[in-house]
């Protein structure tokens, strides 16, 4: 548990007490070394902690609990935000903006997250410029000093695989695939929070910027890692995306059965979740890239797969 988090988390509870920040601080430390804390830029001793605590009338042992347990929560809000603008919902997006305040988020990564998803929202507002959104989300990881980095985060991958999309730097957007196809195969210098949507989403990126690079073979092996996280976590997180793209990819390579298989478990899902927005937009998708009446497609398909069936009884 990291020190800012803590003070972050007490400053939150002071706000709720009405206590002010003087008071608050009285006879324990100043209100400048305080504010140290706050900003990161000191770590707070725990005798600290232990009077802070007395002063909200909690016990230290409690506001470490509350605070472990608020933090998971306040990660699925953010992964639940984020999720709205890749839905595109975003008057619920809106809605979730105004409600938050962002120096009362916990954990920096959420806190990236959030201000990371503000970007996105925008950009498909058309408010934001994909050029401003390349640099927005540049600062946000730190760069330059991020590109020298060794090890990151899932969400740090995540904002990473949204550059691949804003960039019209060729030497640029390859740089920033291969360091993610790079921690892909070495999960060891990843620091996972278990978010299978925030990786998934970073594959699906991949998988979208390999396909239109020709690379179609990584177009495969990324949906295929998409497809086993979402079978491990019992999820259908862009599932539909995965089956289409491994049968577009497995159609550019001449793999037929590959192709067939892919499309099939694609109309599989989609009819699973029932959405017919999305069914829709498949069904154009898959009709047009493939010269196919799709709904016809999965007809035939079984069909022939029960006549070879009968063959092979008879």
């Amino acid at each position: 548990m990291k020190s800012a988090e803590l003070c972050v988390y007490l400053e939150r509870l002071r706000s709720a007490r009405n206590i002010s920040q003087e008071s608050f601080v009285t006879d324990v430390v100043s209100i400048r070394q305080y504010r140290r804390y706050l900003n990161g830029e000191s770590d707070i001793p725990f005798p600290v902690v232990d009077v802070l605590c007395m002063k909200l009338g909690i016990q230290t042992i409690d506001l470490l609990r509350e605070l472990e347990t608020e933090r998971i929560i306040e990660s699925q809000k953010m992964i639940n935000f984020y999720n709205m603008i890749a839905n595109n919902s975003l008057e619920d997006a809106e809605k979730f903006i105004h409600e938050t305040n962002q120096d009362q988020i916990i954990d920096p990564e959420n806190k990236m997250l959030f201000l990371h998803g503000i970007a996105q929202m925008k950009t498909l507002m058309g408010t934001l410029s994909k050029a401003e959104s390349f640099k927005l989300n540049k600062n946000l990881l730190g760069y330059p000093k991020f590109s020298k980095k060794t090890i990151f985060t899932e969400v740090e991958m995540l904002i990473m695989s949204s550059l691949l999309d804003y960039s019209e730097n060729s030497n640029e957007t390859t740089d920033i695939y291969n360091k993610l196809k790079k921690h892909l195969s070495d999960r060891s210098i990843v620091l996972s929070s278990t978010q299978t949507s925030s990786i998934n989403l970073t594959l699906f990126r991949l998988a979208k910027y390999s396909g239109r690079n020709k690379n179609f073979e990584d177009v495969i092996e990324y949906c295929n890692i998409g497809i086993k996280n979402n079978l491990t976590a019992r999820s259908f997180y862009l599932m539909d995306y995965f089956f289409y793209f491994s049968a577009l990819a497995s159609y550019r390579l001449g793999d037929m059965e590959n192709y067939q298989n892919m499309l099939i478990k694609c109309f599989n899902v989609l009819h699973f979740e029932g959405t017919e927005k999305k069914i829709e937009k498949f069904t154009h998708l898959i009709n047009n890239d493939f010269s196919i009446h799709f709904q016809d497609f999965v007809l035939n398909f079984y069909k022939n797969e029960l006549d070879d069936k009968k063959g092979t009884v008879n």
